[in-house]
C-alpha cells in the first residue's frame, strides 16, 4: 500500500512541471542573476532556469530579443509575484512572434548565459544577462477578476451566525420570549 502511494505521488508531481526533465536535469538552479552579473566570465556557458514577466520584445535581423524582469519560481516552474533580482535579455536565434510574447505575460526560461551586456535604463547603464534559449514556457497575465458568487469566507451573509434575518427567524422578533403574536390582532387569539 505504501508502495502504491508513493508511486502515485510521484507520478502526479511528475506531471506538475512545465519545463520537460531532461532539460531540467540540465540546469543549474542555484545560479542567479546576480551571481551573472558579479561573474560573467565564471557562469559563461552555464543552463540557468529563470522565469519572470516579459517586459519588450523585439524583432532583430537574425535574432529575437525579450526583455525580462525576473521573478521567483514556483515548485512548478511558473513565475511567482514577488521581489525580482534584476533583469535580463533572451537572445532567440531567427523569429518569434512578438505578440505571442507580448508585454506583462509571465515566462519561465531554461537557457544558456551566452555574455553581459550593458544597456540603458533611462540614463543608467545596466549589465544585462544574454541568455540563449533551450526551452520557453508562457503565461497569460494573472487577472485581478473574482467569479461573482464569491462572498469570502463568511458566505453570502458575513460573519453573523443567524444570517440576515436575526436569531429569530421562522418564528418573529418575539421568539425567545414566546410565539410571535402580531401586535395588531386582538389578544387573545379566537383560534386555539
Amino acid at each position: 500500500m505504501r508502495a502504491l502511494i508513493i508511486a502515485l505521488a510521484s507520478f502526479l508531481l511528475a506531471g506538475c512541471s512545465v519545463i520537460p526533465k531532461s532539460v531540467l536535469k540540465e540546469v543549474d538552479r542555484d545560479i542567479t542573476i546576480d551571481m551573472v552579473q558579479a561573474h560573467p566570465e565564471r557562469y559563461a556557458g552555464a543552463k540557468v532556469l529563470w522565469g519572470g514577466i516579459i517586459l519588450n520584445s523585439e524583432n532583430l535581423e537574425e535574432v529575437t530579443e525579450i526583455e525580462i524582469l525576473e521573478t521567483e519560481l514556483a515548485f512548478d516552474e511558473r513565475p511567482e509575484d514577488g521581489s525580482s533580482k534584476g533583469r535580463f535579455v533572451l537572445q532567440s536565434p531567427g523569429y518569434l512572434d512578438t505578440n505571442i510574447f507580448s508585454k506583462n505575460k509571465r515566462i519561465t526560461v531554461a537557457g544558456t548565459v551566452k555574455s553581459i551586456e550593458r544597456r540603458k535604463i533611462g540614463k543608467m547603464d545596466y549589465p544585462y544577462p544574454i541568455i540563449t534559449p533551450i526551452e520557453i514556457r508562457t503565461f497569460e497575465p494573472l487577472s485581478e477578476y473574482y467569479e461573482p458568487n464569491y462572498y469570502g469566507p463568511y458566505g453570502p451573509y458575513g460573519p453573523y451566525p443567524y444570517g440576515p434575518y436575526g436569531p429569530s427567524y421562522p418564528y418573529g422578533p418575539n421568539y425567545p420570549f414566546g410565539p410571535y403574536r402580531n401586535p395588531l390582532y386582538p389578544y387573545p387569539y379566537p383560534f386555539p
